[in-house]
């Protein structure tokens, strides 16, 4: 299930209603929205004159892609580098908190793979 933003007339009509002096329950009740999307339409309103709705989705830039030299040369160094301490690195030497879903994901953005050596590998079935 996806949801879309309000039309921006709808949230235009809800502002200027809360304008004429109506309180936000019942700006609310009259074009059957929250309360709560009356009270940020109008904040919105209020701090930068529009109404329109923020982008959803889209690119979002990741935190450790300034640091790419880095992370190749981590990864050269020392190819058998787990996710955890790769995650434990980045905290601890470039201040960058992360999930390891999202180190694998820039690693993989990069192509950088690595392998683990033979003391590391999961024991397999007989």
């Amino acid at each position: 299930m996806t949801t879309r933003s309000y039309k921006p007339e709808l949230r235009e009509r809800i502002v200027l209603a809360r304008a004429d002096g109506f309180s936000a329950a019942e700006v609310a009740k009259l074009f059957r929205v929250s309360k709560r999307s009356v009270e940020r339409y109008w904040k919105s309103y209020n701090e930068s004159g529009t109404v329109e709705p923020k982008q959803r989705g889209g690119y979002r830039r990741s935190r450790l892609a300034e640091h790419d030299d880095t992370l190749r040369q981590w990864i050269q160094d020392e190819p058998d580098l787990t996710l955890e301490e790769l995650k434990q690195k980045c905290s601890d030497e470039l201040s960058v908190e992360m999930s390891t879903a999202a180190i694998w994901n820039r690693l993989d953005h990069l192509g950088l793979s690595f392998k683990k050596n033979a003391s590391r590998r999961r024991a397999t079935s007989a």
